[in-house]
C-alpha cells in the first residue's frame, strides 16, 4: 500500500467519522490529513524524479564503459 493510498484511507475514515471544521480538534485532524496528502504527493513526485535520474545514471555508466573499452583496449 502506497503512502497516498494510506492517506486516502485515513481521509475516508475521517469522512466516515463526520469530522467538523467547527470543532477545533476535528479541524486540526483534517488539516493534518491535508498536509499528509501534500507530503504523499511530493513523495510520489520525488520517486518519479529519482527513477528518471537513476535511468540517466545507468545510461551514463554504460556510455562510460564503452569509452573505457575504446581507450584502454588500445
Amino acid at each position: 500500500m502506497t503512502v497516498s493510498e494510506k492517506v486516502a484511507y485515513l481521509k475516508g475514515l475521517a469522512e466516515g467519522m463526520n469530522l467538523s471544521e467547527e470543532n477545533n480538534a476535528d479541524k486540526m485532524t483534517l488539516k493534518i490529513l491535508d498536509v499528509l496528502s501534500d507530503i504523499a504527493l511530493d513523495m510520489e513526485d520525488m520517486d518519479d524524479a529519482l527513477a528518471e535520474l537513476s535511468a540517466q545514471v545507468d545510461e551514463i555508466d554504460e556510455d562510460l564503459s564503452m569509452v573505457e573499452e575504446i581507450v584502454y583496449d588500445d
